[in-house]
């Protein structure tokens, strides 16, 4: 296949391949496990690991793996999953779409409910101990956090639980880290807003609140850096606050923040001159280079862009308080 045919096969394969039959012949082929249908989204996960961590939303016809922060369409997943390359990938799926053999497209059964049975003060001892263990005292998480048992297909558990914008927990324990009942950000507002600040984690916003005894801003925790998206990114934009980012000192910490922080410099360019904020972000889904395929689709040249870049915003990169240190809460355990 030459690359206009490759180029046409794979905007025809995105469109008519579905993802999700994709991933249930991955499981009958024993790669990896099906964990069942939570909320709108499809879980999936390997087999050494406890909990599935891989969502196929159907009906976007996409997949993310929040372990590994990556994930995009069905090509990406053949990519990722079979170690392809693109164009491997593009004519392994044209060659084989009529004939690939794939588990039926059945109404998927119905995961049996998490049943929250309780949700209290925190009091059982070995979460006391867990929390005291992330250098934050009780009184600390009070107002935050609560106490939460629940059972899932007839084990009950319990952690100490944070609510997040779904309506679900964000659960934390010495043995276990996930959510139930919907993922998804969390969000407190402090007191008088004066600007928005953004944590990867619960402990990482009790650390902040230890150190700093602020109460005059609007936090938004992430609960997993894949949560900063495009559109949460413009949704905080669109605020004018002043930002300050405290993510992680790690790889993924540097590529979210420096991500954020160009999306910010360009979105003030535009309202500067007069181009549209309003961006298609249907159209960036499932690619890697979203800011390059911004400036093209604004029509800004590399000379402007380069300009842009220089460009001073109320975003700022916080993670120098905590050099040397993964992160805020690794900080008062120093």
């Amino acid at each position: 296949m030459n690359y206009s045919e490759v180029k046409q096969a794979a905007t025809k394969i995105k469109q008519e391949f579905p993802v999700l039959d994709y991933f249930h012949s991955l499981v009958k082929s024993g790669f990896l496990k099906y964990e069942g249908l939570y909320g709108k989204e499809f879980f999936f996960g390997f087999l050494h690991q406890r909990t599935g961590s891989i969502a196929v939303d159907d009906k976007a016809n996409v997949w993310f793996d929040h372990a590994a922060g990556k994930g995009g369409d069905i090509i990406a997943a053949v990519q990722e999953f079979e170690n392809k390359s693109f164009f491997e990938s593009v004519e392994s799926l044209s060659g084989s779409v009529p004939k690939r053999e794939f588990v039926p497209r059945q109404k998927p059964e119905i995961a049996q409910k998490i049943v929250v049975e309780k949700v209290s003060e925190i009091s059982h001892d070995a979460l006391i101990q867990y929390i005291r263990g992330r250098g934050i005292d009780l009184q600390d998480i009070a107002s935050f956090g609560k106490e939460v048992h629940w059972r899932n297909k007839g084990k009950r558990y319990f952690a100490v639980g944070f609510p997040n914008q779904s309506g679900g927990w964000v659960l934390r324990s010495p043995i276990f880290k996930g959510n139930i009942l919907g993922g998804g950000i969390s969000i407190q507002i402090l007191g008088t807003v004066k600007s928005i600040k953004i944590f990867e984690g619960w402990f990482d916003f009790l650390s902040y609140l230890k150190l700093s005894g602020a109460t005059d801003f609007k936090a938004i925790i992430l609960n997993s850096t894949a949560n900063l998206n495009m559109r949460l990114i413009l949704d905080i934009l669109k605020e004018m606050q002043k930002v300050e980012l405290y993510l992680d000192n790690d790889a993924t910490g540097e590529t979210y923040t420096n991500g954020f922080i160009k999306v910010a410099k360009l979105y003030h360019y535009c309202l500067q001159n007069g181009l549209t904020t309003d961006w298609d972000l249907q159209a960036l889904r499932g690619g890697k280079d979203k800011i390059g395929r911004l400036l093209k689709y604004l029509k800004i040249e590399y000379a402007i862009a380069v300009k842009i870049w220089r460009i001073d915003v109320e975003v700022f990169d916080q993670r120098g308080y905590y050099t040397g240190f993964e992160d805020l809460n690794e900080l008062i355990n120093r």
